[in-house]
């Protein structure tokens, strides 16, 4: 079950005073709850313990999520590349240019 602090209404933690008794004890204020512990399995421990299921997967570095397209390489004769619109600086205010990078050599080019 859950419990708040009467004082300020953050959440009550259980903590080991010491006399080795586990009470409730507010993180914020720092007051103890008059609201006794009944759990007497509850074992306070500051490390997590993940599982094999929680741990982060990394993927690839070079990953790129930019959709594919049919598009002639021009140094390489390849015919797919990625692409994305970036708004150019020399260019007159909301003129975007679309930029293609090849999937075969990597050659970035503009049309």
């Amino acid at each position: 079950m859950v419990s708040f602090c009467e004082n300020c209404g953050s959440l009550l933690v259980p903590e080991r005073n010491g006399s080795g008794k586990i009470t409730l004890v507010c993180k914020i204020c720092k007051k103890e709850s008059k609201e006794k512990f009944r759990d007497s399995s509850y074992q306070i421990s500051s490390k997590i313990k993940h599982t094999e299921k929680d741990l982060l997967t990394v993927i690839e570095e070079d990953f790129d999520i930019r959709p594919i397209t049919k598009v002639g390489c021009p140094r390489c004769n390849n015919n797919e590349a990625r692409y994305w619109e970036a708004e150019d600086r020399r260019k007159e205010e909301w003129e975007t240019t679309t930029y293609y990078k090849c999937t075969k050599c990597g050659w970035v080019w503009s049309e």
